[in-house]
């Protein structure tokens, strides 16, 4: 792995940088609102569905709608139809002079990029869309919004120079990375968490928010959107690896179809959202369609195929300085700390300072106190399988005998044998891993939740090391919960 030393400001810093970046108007959108006459009677879903195209249009218009004040009661604006209705026609048709334009093709090599991205997100988008209406959503514009807002960190740095995203791809194509973890070594931080924090700064609509938050994943609208984001992601890197076939049977079983119908539905998708942007001037991903990759024999004669996508996976490196420096402040400021701050300080603790890949707090809820779900995640991004992540206590299982007392576990191959068979097969299915750490949480005498922990990767090993330093923090998270519940 090389080393790089890009400045790291982090994501605040970041979120302040690009908070009130410009986002352009495609021209043939500013065309296409100039040449509207409010006189003419057009329907408004026409009149926005001309716009529906451009994302800097769409998220200006969310943005200058949820800026305007509002009734208490008033419900946050969520699609285009009712951005425009809240504005006015006449703030929208002042667009395009209010807007930098952008003149398509794009000739600057970050504008083609940001088109590029402008295509993933549109298809994405489109998927969303369709699928919202196969389950009957009541308002499947909302999906589409959220999932052709959902890169909206990566075209705010495209609009700020982009070289970040160079050394993302030159990282990527360098040392055979996977993106996301690309992204961490370049920026400190995905894009993913850009993007939510921006949604947020920017009052974009809750389903926008949710659909870039790990923990909302169990929602079936937000995790629909997860799933079209993904395939969208996946598509670029074409339409039948293996990542791609697990995929979409996550999205026919969404859909409650078989795998083949499903696969059908989202080809048609790809092609009609390629047709309907083929003005964006950039390779559509349905172009890929065709593209069947080689397949060799096995020993049996049966076909296999050759991937060619498969990225080594960057193993973290435990930063024990960032470890040490966050436990100071938990046992310092634990008075100071509410629930969210405390978490997000001891997610980033396992995650950075331990060099765990994926790292979830999941809390003890129901009725009976029978299940485990996740409501912190971290490093988990682009994954909406994994965060469905949620644990059932009962029937009685291994982490039921793990939330009976304040313990730890690290499930190894010297005790797997014992264990493994422990595990929910519902939670096997969903980490794609036998080796992990979980520690149960508990405040004065009472259970309330549980950390799981690991290194994702077979070849990441977890080590013993971390894993003492796994049960240090867990046991610390109890005293320091009792500290605030007490101050």
């Amino acid at each position: 792995m090389k080393e790089t030393d890009i400045d790291k400001p982090g994501l605040e810093g970041w979120v302040e940088l690009l908070s009130d970046i410009r986002f352009p108007i495609l021209d043939r959108t500013a065309s296409s609102v100039v040449g509207i006459k409010t006189s003419d009677g057009m329907p408004m879903d026409r009149f926005c569905d001309s716009m529906l195209h451009d994302p800097g249009t769409v998220l200006t218009m969310l943005r200058w709608a949820n800026s305007l004040p509002r009734g208490r009661l008033s419900s946050d604006v969520t699609t285009l139809e009712s951005a425009a209705m809240m504005i006015g026609l006449d703030k929208v048709k002042r667009l395009p002079s209010e807007m930098d334009m952008l003149q398509l093709p794009a000739a600057d090599e970050h504008m083609r990029a940001y088109m590029h991205v402008a295509s993933r997100s549109f298809h994405a988008a489109y998927q969303a869309y369709d699928w919202a209406i196969r389950r009957a959503d009541m308002v499947p514009k909302e999906s589409f919004v959220a999932g052709f807002l959902n890169n909206i960190g990566t075209m705010a740095i495209l609009l700020n120079g982009g070289d970040e995203i160079n050394r993302i791809r030159d990282v990527i194509a360098n040392d055979d990375m996977s993106a996301d973890e690309a992204q961490y070594l370049v920026l400190g931080f995905s894009i993913k968490q850009l993007s939510h924090a921006l949604a947020v700064r920017w009052k974009l609509p809750e389903l926008v928010i949710d659909t870039l938050s790990a923990d909302k994943a169990t929602n079936p609208r937000v995790y629909g959107v997860m799933l079209a984001c993904q395939l969208a992601r996946l598509a670029e890197e074409g339409w039948y690896t293996q990542e791609m076939t697990d995929c979409i049977e996550h999205v026919a079983e969404h859909l409650d179809r078989d795998f083949s119908s499903t696969v059908s539905i989202t080809h048609q998708n790809v092609v009609s959202a390629a047709r309907e942007s083929d003005w964006y001037g950039v390779i559509h991903a349905a172009a890929l369609l065709p593209i069947i990759p080689e397949f060799e024999l096995d020993n049996e004669g049966n076909q296999i195929s050759i991937e060619v996508n498969d990225h080594h996976h960057f193993c973290l490196m435990p930063q024990l300085d960032v470890y040490q420096e966050i436990i100071s402040q938990i046992q310092t400021q634990a008075r100071e700390l509410n629930l969210n701050s405390l978490m997000n300080l001891v997610t980033r603790c396992l995650h950075d300072g331990l060099g765990l890949n994926r790292v979830v707090f999941t809390m003890l809820e129901g009725l009976e106190h029978e299940q485990l779900n996740a409501r912190y995640m971290l490093g988990t991004d682009n994954d909406p399988e994994f965060n469905q992540f949620k644990i059932s206590l009962v029937p009685s299982n291994l982490f039921t005998h793990v939330m009976k007392k304040s313990q730890s576990i690290w499930l190894n191959t010297g005790n797997k044998e014992k264990y493994w068979k422990l595990v929910p097969e519902s939670l096997k299915k969903i980490i794609n891993t036998s080796s992990f750490f979980a520690g149960s949480v508990f405040v004065d005498d009472k259970p309330i939740g549980l950390f799981y922990a690991d290194r994702h990767i077979g070849d990441c090993q977890l080590d013993e090391a971390s894993y003492k330093r796994f049960k240090v923090l867990v046991q610390l998270v109890g005293k320091a919960i009792e500290v605030q519940r007490t101050g």
